[in-house]
């Protein structure tokens, strides 16, 4: 699913310029298929891509979509009265609902299977963590590794209730990219939760909603948690609640409020595991910016006010209806900075206008 929404995406701004070049609808269509489909084939002779008549679709789904936005912006560039009310509140609603859709994909949708416990397995597609679990519990239950759980249900139902999950280990190598100290996965080698190191930061993974509808996951990142642990060193790891996030000790060292946000539903398109703390929060506050831009461009004046608070109410309530830390400050300003741009480039668009 997040390929074919990257694919539409991708192909989008084709669709605009050849729109506004003056392509004809049949050009439109045949256009982008026949390029897409070039591409896909030619893919059948690159190490490692695979041929997809499902991308070709979406490219051309995409391409299709931007020419129809062109097409179509007579109606809604600049639109008059009672159109331009209707046009403000459905786009406010829908960013609306894209955050509250992300807040529930990335809910935890854990499988009623068998389960298997795992302490630094050598899972192949990940960094083989060289450490050693010396012992495992969630809440009450211990984990044990290397073989099935015979509380499966008992430790599903303790993951949903976020009960602490604790790790005594002895620390290993450090790891250029992300491995497993301890995960679980189920009979048909599902990840349910996996707790594990990535250079210096400490990364808990869960699965979520978005993994069933086959979008991208984002993880929960302590960055620096590991800093300074040389191999052969005590590690013990405590995961709890703490309040909608988690709280994560590390050898004593609490870190609070680790969780995601309305901001990162970006990542469920697409998510880079490699990416620096600073530019993932910078990605978020940008994401709920640009979902509030049509917002802002069909902002009204009698109506404007109750728009711009019936979005800031929303950053507050969809966290807090659907589980999600609270929106932090920098979102707020990046929803802000939205509303304001899309309001600049109506003022551009109307002045631009005039002139003609």
């Amino acid at each position: 699913m997040s390929d074919v929404l990257g694919n539409i995406l991708l192909y989008a701004p084709l669709g605009v310029a050849m729109a506004l070049c003056g392509w004809s609808r049949p050009r439109v269509l045949i256009g982008p298929l026949l390029l897409s489909a070039s591409i896909e084939f030619a893919q059948t002779w690159i190490p490692g891509r695979d041929a997809s008549l499902g991308d070709v679709v979406a490219n051309s789904l995409g391409a299709a979509a931007g020419f129809a936005v062109v097409r179509t912006s007579v109606h809604w560039l600049r639109p008059r009265g009672g159109l331009r009310v209707a046009l403000a509140i459905a786009a406010a609603l829908g960013a609306l609902s894209v955050l509250a859709t992300t807040g529930i994909l990335f809910q935890m949708d854990l499988p009623r299977s068998t389960y298997w416990g795992q302490w630094t397995p050598d899972l192949g597609y990940l960094q083989w963590y060289r450490g050693r679990v010396l012992q495992a519990s969630l809440g009450p239950s211990d984990l044990p590794g290397g073989g099935p759980l015979a509380n499966s249900a008992e430790v599903r139902a303790l993951l949903l209730a976020r009960a602490p999950l604790s790790i005594r280990a002895v620390a290993g190598p450090r790891v250029p990219a992300l491995g497993s100290l301890f995960s679980i996965y189920d009979d048909r080698t599902r990840e349910i939760v996996l707790v594990g190191p990535d250079r210096d930061d400490l990364v808990l993974r869960y699965r979520t909603r978005a993994v069933v509808a086959r979008l991208d996951h984002p993880d929960l990142r302590v960055e620096d948690a590991l800093r300074g642990i040389a191999p052969g060193d005590r590690l013990d790891v405590v995961v709890r609640q703490g309040g909608k996030g988690y709280c994560v000790d590390v050898n004593g060292r609490s870190s609070c409020g680790v969780g995601l946000t309305v901001g990162r539903g970006w990542a469920l398109l697409s998510y880079p595991e490699a990416l620096p703390t600073w530019l993932r929060i910078l990605l978020d506050d940008a994401w709920v910016g640009c979902l509030l831009i049509p917002a802002g461009f069909w902002l009204t004046g009698r109506h404007g006010a109750l728009v711009v608070f019936v979005l800031a109410a929303g950053l507050v309530v969809v966290p807090a209806l659907t589980g999600l830390i609270p929106t932090p400050p920098g979102e707020f300003v990046g929803a802000g900075a939205g509303v304001g741009l899309g309001v600049l480039i109506r003022r551009r668009v109307v002045a631009g206008g005039r002139k003609d």
